[in-house]
């Protein structure tokens, strides 16, 4: 490792460990005033200019290509504001085997986060390979949990990314019983592994240093099940708005240093997330997760994003029998329905869903022929980065007031601290630099 000497400012060039290029640069003046940026310089990808003039079916096909961590969010979120556009209702059948997706790439995402790209953080290790080379057995339940995401994905989605069975109206081919009692022994084989990662971050203290006041946001589950549908978002400062309305609540900004926007509540900052959701919502949980969170709530702390971590843990097992619960209601209830093919109006569709890190907003809206007018997205990154930039300079103001002024040693812990919102911008790199 080269020996790098403490210089103005302080660069982190490229975060490693997280889904996409972004970097972080510190300005300490005076060893008083800091100036934090998270500098996002992954291109514009353009997804809400690529679909206009698209039928609205090609459009969400298109949607999942935003990300493939996401894509059965992007996927079933895109459909939902898309069938809310043409006022198309789909049967139960199919809203639970959404679920089921979506719920498979909670899993999947969850498990890569925690264990490949937070775990090695706490653990001491630069990178998930050289952690595995002293705890194979955590890299072995990692994969097992995120092929679990992936089966479940493939199986309701025809593969584990851009998961093109799932259609306006339906799906293209129902999963069969076969399949999904394949995904009941898979999940059932799975929940004793599915607190691993929750003990091992309960080992490691909260840095009280990087916690303050926030506001969380995150979506009112529907029929109060604990999960990732709903019509209504709720904040921790008691308002609260319905998804067809975010665009007049939540406002994008644009910020020279960085290519996704930042955005604001009402005029404040506020964070997403999975530490969102069990702040606003933990009484919902059931089973396993209920059983976890009262055992381990001393360590959930909604002023702290290291917090987050282990809200994203609780989830996980959590997850993992709210999906066996879907399927066997599938099995119990099972049909070889058909799709319901779409007929095109004019209309504008909303959508909000929660996605592994947070609120994902739709907008699309349509002409008569079902050709795309304009649609609109909200990622759960380009909600809270303002508040992540605000984290990151408390953080480092703390070090510098206790006289820290070694840049690996800063550098290091602002990068842990970037991991633990679990940002998602498109693709991970792995190089750090420190300089001028």
């Amino acid at each position: 490792m080269t020996t790098i000497k403490f210089t103005q400012p302080i660069t982190v060039d490229h975060i490693a460990r997280i889904e996409g290029k972004a970097g972080i640069e510190v300005q300490i003046k005076d060893k008083k005033e800091v100036e934090v940026k998270v500098n996002i310089f992954e291109g514009p990808r353009l997804f809400e200019s690529i679909v206009i003039g698209k039928s609205v079916e090609e459009a969400t096909a298109v949607f999942p290509r935003v990300c493939s961590f996401c894509a059965a969010a992007h996927k079933i979120t895109g459909l939902l504001a898309a069938e809310n556009a043409i006022g198309l209702q789909v049967s139960e059948q199919t809203a639970k085997i959404r679920e089921l997706m979506y719920i498979g790439d909670m899993i999947e995402s969850h498990a890569l986060h925690l264990f490949l790209l937070a775990l090695p953080d706490f653990l001491g290790y630069p990178d998930g390979i050289s952690m595995g080379k002293d705890h194979p057995s955590i890299i072995k339940t990692a994969l097992q949990l995120k092929d679990l995401g992936a089966i479940i994905q493939t199986i309701t989605g025809s593969r584990y990314i851009h998961q093109e069975n799932a259609l306006m109206g339906g799906f293209g081919k129902i999963p069969t019983k076969t399949k999904l009692n394949e995904v009941v022994n898979l999940l059932r084989n799975s929940k004793d592994i599915s607190t691993v990662a929750l003990e091992q971050f309960v080992k490691y203290e909260l840095w009280e240093e990087v916690s303050s006041e926030r506001i969380h946001l995150a979506l009112e589950p529907k029929n109060n099940i604990y999960g990732i549908i709903g019509e209504k978002i709720k904040a921790t400062d008691g308002t609260s708005f319905n998804a067809n309305e975010y665009r007049e609540n939540i406002e994008e900004r644009v910020v020279p240093h960085s290519f996704a926007k930042h955005s604001s509540y009402r005029g404040k900052r506020f964070t997403t997330g999975a530490l969102s959701r069990i702040t606003l919502f933990s009484s919902l949980l059931n089973d396993k997760g209920k059983e976890l969170y009262q055992n381990y709530n001393n360590f959930i702390n909604p002023n702290n994003p290291l917090s987050n971590n282990i809200a994203q843990a609780i989830e996980l097992s959590y997850f993992i029998d709210r999906a066996e619960e879907i399927t066997l209601e599938i099995l119990d209830n099972y049909k070889e329905e058909s799709r319901i093919k779409p007929t095109f109006k004019e209309g504008t569709g909303y959508a909000v869903t929660e996605a592994p890190r947070g609120l994902l907003a739709y907008m699309i809206s349509v002409n008569k022929e079902g050709k795309v007018r304009k649609a609109d997205i909200i990622t759960p990154t380009a909600m809270f980065l303002a508040q992540k930039e605000v984290d990151l300079k408390i953080m480092t103001e703390s070090l510098v007031k206790k006289g820290i002024d070694n840049p690996s040693e800063i550098s290091q812990k602002l990068e842990t601290i970037v991991r633990s919102y679990d940002p998602c911008v498109s693709c991970s790199v792995h190089v750090t630099k420190l300089g001028r």
